[in-house]
């Protein structure tokens, strides 16, 4: 079973090369090839990629691109995606996006592939989205469903044989007929919004998506301390770090909207997260 694994890093070489690591140690009936963005890194992240891409080269392949520093997440797994397009033809069997933050179980990849296979549908085999937890035990992303409007939540593994709408990139499984249809992610992203409208896009086209019967890592939530969505922070500073790159820009989220759930849901949900922040202030 040959498998094309992409990722972006920026300067976190430990999580990186524990990462590529884990899953070729972690998974060896599989054949596993990766696409790494490293996204300007000023540590030695690039250096020792190849150095583990040698020390591993009758276990994996390691095909390592440069990026600015300016692509962020979904500029990273785009250029990923294009070099796969172009380079690579459709001699592999799924593609995996990962990011580099998790820490792997073994054998995860190998369940998933077991999994899809058996959940296919009339597309194919499905798209099979890891869940990962933190330390608590906790689950921290996955498989996502939408409950109302642009509500949504996460999937357990209890719920595996429940369909997803989208999910969160960290550990996804995509046939890789799915991947070649479905092309790179939307130029229109620069950092989030990226994964869950590929996996939008995804369902459209009629690949069926579920969570992981199983974990498959440790994954922390991402902190919500000093981000926009803080609300020891004044209004002044939420909205300075909402409409940076790693916030949530307005310009991406109403065309995300747009895209996947019409203008009316553009008008009524675009403007929410302002509002969020008045009312939160206000209670303060």
């Amino acid at each position: 079973m040959r498998i094309l694994t992409i990722l972006t890093c920026h300067n976190r070489a430990e999580k990186t090369i524990a990462a590529v690591y884990q899953l070729v140690q972690g998974n060896p009936s599989l054949l596993l090839t990766f696409v790494v963005v490293d996204d300007g890194s000023t540590d030695d992240t690039s250096l020792r990629l190849q150095a583990l891409g040698e020390a591993m080269k009758d276990s994996c392949v390691i095909h390592l691109l440069r990026g600015s520093g300016q692509l962020y997440y979904s500029g990273g797994m785009r250029k990923a995606m294009k070099y796969a397009l172009s380079y690579f033809s459709q001699s592999f069997d799924y593609l995996l996006m990962i990011n580099d933050d998790v820490e792997f179980i073994p054998r995860c990849v190998e369940r998933m592939i077991l999994q899809s296979k058996m959940q296919k549908n009339a597309r194919g085999d499905a798209v099979v989205a890891g869940a990962t937890k933190n330390r608590q035990g906790q689950l921290t992303y996955g498989a996502i469903v939408y409950t109302k409007g642009v509500h949504y939540r996460r999937l357990n593994p209890e719920e595996w044989r429940r369909k997803a709408d989208t999910f969160n990139a960290n550990c996804v499984l995509i046939p890789y007929r799915a991947f070649w249809e479905a092309g790179a992610i939307d130029e229109r992203y620069i950092h989030s919004l990226g994964d869950f409208d590929y996996g939008l896009t995804l369902k459209r086209l009629g690949f069926s998506i579920h969570g992981s019967r199983d974990y498959v890592g440790i994954c922390e939530n991402n902190p919500m301390k000093g981000s926009w969505e803080d609300p020891d922070l004044s209004i002044c500073q939420r909205l300075k770090k909402k409409k940076s790159v790693k916030g949530a820009p307005l310009g991406p989220w109403l065309y995300f909207l747009r895209k996947n759930f019409g203008l009316y849901r553009m008008f009524v949900s675009g403007f929410t997260p302002y509002l969020r922040i008045l009312v939160e202030a206000l209670r303060r």
